[in-house]
């Protein structure tokens, strides 16, 4: 049985973590941290397309296990898209469940998933970064079709701040390719947003670190500059949304 799916404070928190990891990342693991955070059971991530390198989805990790990957081989299903490009076309999160019939290898994947007992439900949600690039993310989870509706609620909640960390952090480490949809704030920026988001003056925030009103807005509109934000409290809100601090206790 999969955990109850974690507070989204929690999820901006793990994807905070994915923002900053280095050259030996276990994306296994990281996607085992997702499901965990989303409340999911299992979980696929594939880079369908990365700008410059050739072939079909060069990166591929999931949790569902070796005894699925050798047989899913061995039938030749396909392990990182088994809509068969549905996916790729829409903007929302495809729910498995609500998918139309669907006849021959695609029919005895969905029946095989199922007895492998790897997730009664699914979403497949794509990201598509400004170069091209692109990604599937699909988690599975266990609930009954009655419990669905709220479990599906939570799951796409975390898949929407979690994805697009998951999908930078594997652009940038494993194909050295900066996305530019991660915004970098310098410590100074990051610390008078943190506080910000609980709510401070500039001149509490100042006191809190010991510089002048003046110098905190400074930090601040840089930060609201990046982040394209029309406040301050704008601001924080986007911050907190990527990842970039701490949501406030």
């Amino acid at each position: 049985m999969s955990a109850q799916p974690a507070p989204r404070r929690i999820a901006a928190w793990l994807a905070q973590g994915l923002n900053g990891v280095g050259p030996r990342t276990d994306f296994h693991k990281c996607l085992q941290d997702v499901c965990r955070v989303a409340g999911a059971r299992h979980g696929s991530f594939t880079m369908r397309h990365v700008p410059g390198v050739v072939g079909e989805d060069p990166f591929h990790v999931d949790t569902y296990g070796e005894r699925w990957r050798q047989h899913a081989e061995a039938n030749a299903y396909a392990l990182s898209d088994p809509l068969n490009g549905q996916s790729d076309r829409s903007n929302q999160p495809v729910d498995w469940s609500e998918l139309p019939p669907v006849r021959g290898k695609p029919k005895r994947y969905f029946k095989d998933f199922n007895e492998f007992q790897l997730g009664r439900q699914a979403l497949t949600v794509t990201f598509r970064g400004p170069l091209g690039d692109r990604s599937l993310l699909t988690l599975t989870c266990e609930a009954t079709e009655k419990r669905w509706g709220a479990s599906k609620h939570d799951i796409a909640a975390a898949m929407s701040v979690l994805h697009p960390a998951l999908h930078g952090a594997v652009l940038r480490v494993r194909f050295g390719i900066e996305d530019i949809n991660v915004i970098r704030l310098t410590p100074r920026e990051r610390e008078c947003l943190v506080w910000v988001a609980h709510g401070h003056t500039s001149k509490r925030i100042g006191e809190n670190l010991g510089l002048t009103p003046a110098t905190v807005n400074f930090f601040i509109d840089a930060a609201v500059g990046k982040l394209e934000a029309s406040s301050r409290a704008h601001a924080a809100a986007k911050a907190v949304a990527r990842g970039l601090i701490p949501p406030p206790r």
